[in-house]
């Protein structure tokens, strides 16, 4: 079987002529669309036929076919070689070349071999990894924010190449960007491992990042199961945690070639765990930021203002319910939008419990439905279980809760997927009030990881409970 590795030209560069030149079991070529150089190629013969791609049969579980690559390595030595022929061709022209997406082909070299190459080629690509269907009132609000120190806008600019960087699978390049964000931001021009120890170690705001992300990535935490993290222990000190995240910045961006340690570029997977920490961290900073900006009362307003008046908005009715059958509130909210999105009803869904705070019906009010005003069609609904309807309107458990489980479904890149995570939680009663209060916290959250998630629905559960507490689901009406 040959396998081909194509790397796409991201600039413009002409060659009026071109053919194959081999070496060994080696064919480099180019592809051009007339005189336009539009594809760098090299092609492996020989390589066994048990690295073709694979359909996977349905199983008794998963219930799907699935595709199984397994390219040999032959990506990552295509790349290596062909770099090398990028650098002796630079001071000729620059060829500037996407090395995180190449395509891989696959050819038959034998009547034999036909029939097991199911698939003829295949393109890895991450456009979608970082892709989120993003409302414009947040995109929108971003807009009318005020404006912000330059120093923010350079440390931010690290923070996206190493978002793009991990998504990629340049994981060095990942750790490299999220640690330039920390010294553009902290450390004032020092580049000395104590100086930026104790800089760094001088920072609430990082130092509070830091922690959340030990708690949310070490030890037993790990998100990946082939992905280690041994930088350091979940017990280690503060100090220690940072110094040992800049040592590895200093590994990792003044290797020598000399030394046996260095790193390989085409061996990144070593430092996956170390860049998905980091970037953890950064996130955190970031997307606090962020959030802050988008949801002050001044661009909310402004944002406001011009939607409304330019007619870009919907009107939605929200009932509750009591258990009392006291007088329930009917809320009558606009929105600057014309799309009726998940996130359109997550902000209801905040709105109607602050307002049903204020008005004191909290404690006893055990659902929300919401309708679009001028389609007569239902957005979403909150539904408590029958224990908020029994006398005493409380569960009460005989061993003490544990911990609350949230389980939700999510919307993303044209997949639907089922997430949970844990609250802890001490006592063993839970009130209507305290499972509002949960609620909330459960979508603040989701929210503070990823602002533009589409949930589909979401249940809680006491523990490991299998009868949810209270369902939030959204209605067919509603876009992702």
């Amino acid at each position: 079987m040959i396998v081909t590795v194509a790397f796409d030209v991201k600039n413009h560069v002409e060659v009026m002529e071109g053919w194959p030149l081999k070496q060994e079991n080696m064919t480099f070529f180019l592809e051009r669309e007339g005189n336009v150089l539009k594809r760098v190629c090299l092609s492996f013969s020989g390589v066994s036929i048990e690295h073709a791609p694979t359909f996977m049969q349905p199983g008794e579980t998963s219930g799907r076919t699935e595709l199984k690559i397994a390219d040999g390595g032959f990506a990552n030595l295509a790349r290596k070689r062909i770099m090398n022929w990028q650098a002796v061709v630079s001071g000729i022209q620059i060829i500037n070349l996407e090395y995180d997406s190449p395509e891989i082909r696959y050819h038959a070299e034998s009547i034999e071999e036909e029939p097991r190459i199911g698939l003829k080629s295949f393109k890895s690509s991450f456009d979608h990894a970082l892709n989120s269907s993003c409302d414009f009132e947040q995109i929108g609000r971003a807009f009318c924010a005020s404006p912000i120190p330059d120093d923010r806008i350079e440390s931010t600019s690290h923070y996206r190449e190493g978002r793009l960087a991990f998504e990629a699978g340049r994981y060095v390049d990942a750790y490299n960007n999220m640690f330039l964000f920390l010294e553009t931001r902290y450390c004032d021009g020092k580049t000395k491992t104590a100086q930026q120890v104790g800089l760094l170690s001088n920072e609430q705001v990082l130092r509070s990042s830091i922690e959340e992300a030990t708690k949310e990535l070490t030890v037993s935490n790990q998100t990946e199961r082939n992905e280690k993290f041994d930088l350091f222990g979940a017990d280690a000190s503060l100090q220690d945690k940072i110094k040992s995240l800049v040592l590895l910045r200093g590994k990792l961006r003044h290797h020598s070639l000399k030394s046996p340690h260095r790193w390989d570029p085409n061996q990144q997977d070593e430092y996956k765990g170390e860049a998905r920490f980091l970037m953890t961290v950064v996130h955190d900073i970031v997307i606090k930021e962020s959030l802050a900006d988008i949801y002050a009362p001044e661009p909310l307003e402004e944002f406001r203002q011009q939607s409304v008046s330019s007619g870009n908005e919907i009107k939605i009715r929200l009932t509750t319910h009591r258990v009392k059958k006291d007088r329930a509130l009917v809320l009558d909210m606009s929105y600057p939008t014309t799309v009726v999105s998940s996130l359109l009803c997550l902000n209801t869904v905040r709105h109607a419990i602050q307002a049903c705070d204020r008005d004191g019906q909290l404690a006893d009010t055990a659902g929300f439905e919401a309708v679009h005003i001028k389609r007569a069609l239902e957005l979403f609904s909150i539904d408590f279980d029958v224990w908020a309807y029994t006398a005493k309107r409380e569960i009460e458990t005989l061993k003490p809760i544990e911990f609350i489980r949230c389980s939700f479904e999510q919307f993303r890149t044209d997949l639907i997927t089922r997430n949970e995570f844990s609250i802890p939680y001490h006592g063993n009663k839970l009130s209507i009030l305290d499972v509002w209060k949960l609620l909330s916290r459960s979508f603040d959250h989701i929210e503070q990881r990823d602002p533009t998630a589409r949930i589909m629905n979401l249940k809680l559960f006491v523990n490991d409970g299998t009868k949810s507490l209270v369902a939030y689901r959204v209605g067919a009406l509603v876009r992702y």
